[in-house]
């Protein structure tokens, strides 16, 4: 019969089919995460990073065809506290009336009548290119401003909402362009514009050509859509490179600017001055900004058809399938070490990934697919500790700890989906068992009779383990032990190895009870005479036993072998330096290792012919101990 030995590693030589359903799994999880909104903060934390990574690392400007005209604090120093008097919005709107700008957009809110309403309205009606804002109670009316100032300038201005949504950690990165009665205020202030071109310049084509013309045309489409708004960058480092242009209301008040470069612009008006409007963006999540650049963002997005695109459900889906399946192939063959260094450096290669897409308007999940990840590796790891357990369960207090890390790292060749598979192999086993053990034990204390015992098998389990050997059982006061299994030695001289490991423990046994006799005569405690048989051959090694107890064991001839021959170290002569009796096949894999005498031929079961037994002579044998396996 021949027997193969073969080094494997991964999740205990587990099939496909285990880390494909470890995978999908993980992939399960993270959907139902995604699903029930678990992921969405961590996502919105990343949606901040992307923009805070974009704003340091690459250029990306407001377009040129907007800007604001700001109610500063130099402004609130010289009119007063907000809200002001709407006769300097009039004022502004004749300041602006030669310049002429194509759309002027009032970002605040005239609910109440006051007596400058009937000049503000009069200065609407002769610019004809305003719009103004219509708010939200938070209960879903509308705030609408006041009949004396929407009546006096009548037919001439556009309605549009400044009502946006909050995200539940402030920052707000959304907007919706129709809802309700109203669309936008930037849906508004682009039809200003489109209009007011055609009008003033006579145009046929579309002043418009980068817009979405379904935006316009389909307005329906966009009723109650969030549309994620792509914020071009900070506000406080803005400059002329920019392409916003940001003038202080007083400035242009009293003639302290050049306006004529807003002609034919996009013109929004509001408050920036501190606290008065506040609004929390990618960029200002500890100090805010102003709520009017906000919609100035939305207005730019709108010219550009930039918006930034969330990746659709089925897309994260394929992407979260990936990163579950793909991550168990990856990280299956890996220790703890070597998969926490791959979650580690996958964490920036995704971000960038993400990254460039970011730049491309898409806005792909950045945590999730890493979580997945993670997911799959804590569940390869939460399986190799059960497998590892199920292995330590069976040979914990039997193996030296090298045999055991050993053990561990070819668990493929032991562990088949999960479960113990029995093997064959070629193995050395070890029998010894100790002379006159039922006269001992009748005149011995039962208490003093375990200690007396457990002490004699400690000195002799730690011969076999220092030895690479693996005690297989203690039966009543006889040690039964293998050298090669449950893990044969690797190397094409494993057998010779084996045998040679056994001999030189079965030495180590005899050299260690003499000593051992020397502290069991100062207690006044029996001395030990034992005998030890060794032999090598195929043996079968599985576990036996029902669910409530299962045993891991040895089977076959050469187990029954090795015991007939220590039984049969009862007839050897006062001669025999020592106790120990090998069979032939032993004594040909040890090769000239040791000196060795025959013993006299026996017939073994299963063999026509008689097989001569040996035993070793030699002290030097001592000096050849084998390092741990």
């Amino acid at each position: 019969m021949a027997f193969q030995h073969h080094h494997s590693r991964g999740l205990s030589g587990r099939g496909l089919g285990s880390i494909l359903w470890i995978g999908l799994g993980s992939t399960l999880v993270a959907i139902a995460l995604w699903l029930l909104g678990a992921w969405e903060p961590l996502e919105r934390s990343a949606y901040t990073l992307l923009f805070q990574a974009r704003a340091r690392l690459s250029d990306h400007t407001w377009d040129d065809r907007l800007a604001v005209i700001a109610i500063d604090e130099p402004s609130l120093e010289r009119y007063g506290r907000y809200p002001l008097p709407r006769d300097l919005y009039a004022s502004l709107l004749d300041t602006l009336l030669p310049v002429q700008p194509a759309a002027i957009g009032f970002d605040m809110l005239f609910p109440e009548a006051t007596a400058e309403d009937g000049a503000f309205a009069d200065s609407i009606a002769l610019s004809g290119n305003v719009v103004l804002a219509v708010g939200d109670n938070g209960q879903g009316q509308a705030i609408e401003n006041s009949l004396s100032l929407t009546q006096g300038a009548e037919g001439s201005f556009l309605l549009g909402s400044v009502k946006h949504t909050v995200d539940s950690d402030g920052l707000s990165r959304r907007i919706w362009l129709y809802e309700g009665r109203f669309p936008s205020f930037g849906i508004s202030l682009l039809e200003m514009y489109r209009t007011s071109l055609e009008n003033t310049l006579g145009i046929e084509e579309d002043p418009l050509p980068d817009l979405n013309a379904a935006v316009f045309e389909q307005p329906q489409q966009f009723n109650r859509r969030d549309l994620w708004v792509n914020w071009p960058g900070p506000i406080e480092e803005m400059s002329a490179e920019s392409g916003l242009q940001v003038f202080s209301l007083v400035d242009v008040l009293e003639e302290r600017v050049d306006i004529s470069a807003l002609q034919n612009k996009i013109v929004v008006v509001g408050v920036t001055a501190t606290a008065v409007d506040p609004l929390r963006t990618p960029f200002h999540k500890t100090i805010p900004t102003a709520g009017l650049y906000l919609h100035a963002a939305v207005i730019d997005n709108l010219l550009a058809d930039a918006f930034i695109t969330r990746a659709p459900l089925w897309a994260v889906i394929v992407l979260l399938l990936g990163s579950g399946v793909g991550g168990s192939l990856l990280l299956k063959n890996l220790s703890m070490r070597g998969r926490i260094a791959i979650l580690a450096g996958m964490t920036p290669i995704w971000f960038a990934v993400a990254y460039g897409s970011f730049l491309g308007q898409v806005w792909l999940p950045v945590v999730a697919p890493l979580g997945t990840t993670f997911i799959s590796a804590l569940g390869l790891q939460l399986i190799e500790q059960r497998e590892r357990q199920a292995l330590m369960d069976l040979f914990a207090i039997n193996l030296s700890s090298e045999m055991a890390d050993l053990l561990w790292q070819h668990r493929g060749e032991i562990l088949k989906e999960g479960a113990i598979q029995p093997q064959e192999l070629m193995a050395t086993v070890l029998f010894t068992d100790i002379r006159g053990f039922t006269t001992i034990s009748e005149n011995l204390p039962s208490a003093d009779l375990l200690a007396w015992l457990n002490r004699y098998f400690e000195v002799m389990t730690t011969c076999i383990m220092d030895n690479g050997g693996v005690v297989d059982k203690y039966i009543g006061d006889a040690i039964m032990a293998s050298f090669g299994a449950p893990l044969a030695r690797p190397g094409t001289d494993a057998w010779q190895q084996d045998a040679i490991a056994a001999v030189t423990a079965a030495l180590a046994m005899h050299e260690r009870l003499q000593s051992l006799n020397q502290e069991f005569r100062a207690a006044n405690l029996p001395t030990v005479e034992f005998g030890v048989g060794i032999h090598t051959g195929p043996v079968i090694v599985g576990t036996v036993g029902s669910r409530q107890r299962l045993s891991y064991s040895l089977f076959g001839d050469t187990v029954n072998i090795a015991a007939r021959l220590q039984d049969m170290t009862k007839t050897l002569t006062q001669k025999a330096p020592y106790p120990i009796l090998l069979s032939q096949y032993t004594y040909e894999q040890m090769g000239d290792r040791y000196e060795v005498s025959p013993m006299g031929e026996i017939q073994l079961r299963g063999r026509t012919e008689k097989t001569i037994v040996y035993t070793p002579t030699s002290t030097l044998a001592m000096m050849h101990k084998l390092p741990s396996a």
